[in-house]
């Protein structure tokens, strides 16, 4: 804001775009009005006047191509698979099965 002012642009004009009764902040718990009011005011400031303001959250499209999974082939090295055995020392695991106990037949 203080950047704005300096460069005569209408800060005042920005953060107006917040206030009315309506504004999509207002609606939520009470536990994270900081936020979405901190998000509204970056919002208010950083989008140009003659544009709306954004409804939701913004996306970075950067962002999203560097996670997108159809962009490009995986180039991590392949996972190993999940044992199917639990991992018993060499010295405790049965080779054959116990012989069984009680009457023989």
């Amino acid at each position: 804001m203080h950047r704005m002012a300096q460069q005569g642009m209408p800060f005042a004009a920005h953060l107006a775009r917040i206030a009315p009764d309506t504004a999509a902040w207002r609606t939520g718990p009470p536990s994270d009005i900081t936020t979405r009011l901190l998000l509204a005011a970056h919002h208010a400031l950083t989008t140009p006047l003659d544009q709306a303001l954004p409804t939701g959250p913004r996306v970075s499209t950067t962002a999203a191509r560097s996670r997108s999974t159809t962009t490009a082939p995986d180039t991590a090295a392949p996972k190993q698979p999940a044992p199917t055995e639990p991992a018993v020392p060499a010295h405790r695991q049965q080779a054959t099965p116990a012989p069984r106990q009680g009457r023989g037949r």
